[in-house]
């Protein structure tokens, strides 16, 4: 055993018992699992970039829609806000006689002045058509008053005498200041009372509505099209165009045009802008 030992011993220091080590060899289809296993990183970055355009696209068209529902309330509002009855009468009315009233004021105090004399005249002929008179608080009315020139005399002793040219509508006369002394103030309000200006404020109101309305439309149409993400530039200009939407004034179109913004970020998420 102890010789045993002594040989082995021998061959160990010799180094006759180490084995040599096989060469590292790589085949070919080795390599290939290498490379396939290292791409798909490059082609997750892509994807995540696509989605974070998908993200800012939606949220782009959240903004947009918002806004333009907005505008749509808005509009409803500002017709709503304007009375029928004052629309047809304004257009397709064929009522060719109004009630008018008014206040007489004193010139100081502002108070209103009892039993003064309201005298209704033709203005051509300058006949008596209607006469009444204020009550304690100064209001006066007069009913069935075609609407054509007339002139009104509001006279009381001690105050000078009021003679006012003007055209009946439904509306109130201008309030009247009574001074005191004797002589006569002459008013001209007959283009400035009159039946066009009317008819001027209801069309401008009701455009004004229907042109919100519209331009909110337009709005949802945008929001639509960044949701489909198919064409960049068509999504831009009609929520450009909804801008008009003046949804609460200035909220429905700050929104809007921050979604306009953030559309430019998903600008190549778009089917006509992406490069394949």
């Amino acid at each position: 055993m102890k010789a045993l030992r002594e040989r082995v011993e021998a061959k160990k220091n010799a180094g006759s018992l180490i084995e040599p080590e096989e060469p590292l060899v790589i085949t070919q289809d080795q390599y290939q699992e290498v490379v396939t296993v290292e791409e798909p990183q490059q082609d997750d970055w892509f994807e995540m970039l696509d989605r974070d355009a998908d993200r800012w696209r939606n949220l782009a068209a959240s903004l947009v829609l918002i806004g333009s529902i907005l505008g749509i309330i808005s509009g409803a509002l500002i017709l709503q806000g304007n009375p029928s009855e004052a629309f047809v009468s304004a257009w397709n009315s064929d009522k060719q006689t109004a009630d008018i009233s008014g206040e007489i004021l004193l010139d100081i105090e502002g108070t209103g002045v009892e039993n003064v004399i309201v005298e209704l005249l033709d203005k051509d002929s300058r006949a008596n058509l209607q006469t009444t008179t204020t009550n304690e608080y100064g209001y006066y009315t007069i009913e069935n008053v075609a609407k054509d020139d007339h002139i009104i005399i509001f006279s009381k002793d001690g105050f000078q005498t009021v003679e006012r040219t003007f055209t009946p509508d439904d509306a109130g006369l201008m309030p009247v200041t009574m001074k005191t002394g004797n002589d006569t103030r002459y008013e001209d309000y007959s283009e400035k009372i009159g039946g066009p200006s009317l008819d001027f404020a209801v069309a401008l109101a009701s455009g004004i509505g229907i042109v919100t309305i519209l331009a909110s439309f337009v709005g949802v149409q945008a929001a639509v099209e960044m949701r489909r993400g198919r064409h960049y530039r068509r999504s831009q200009y009609f929520a450009g165009f909804a801008l008009f939407g003046r949804g609460f004034i200035i909220i429905g179109p700050t929104l809007i045009l921050a979604g306009m913004i953030l559309n430019i970020f998903a600008k190549f998420d778009f089917e006509d802008q992406r490069e394949d």
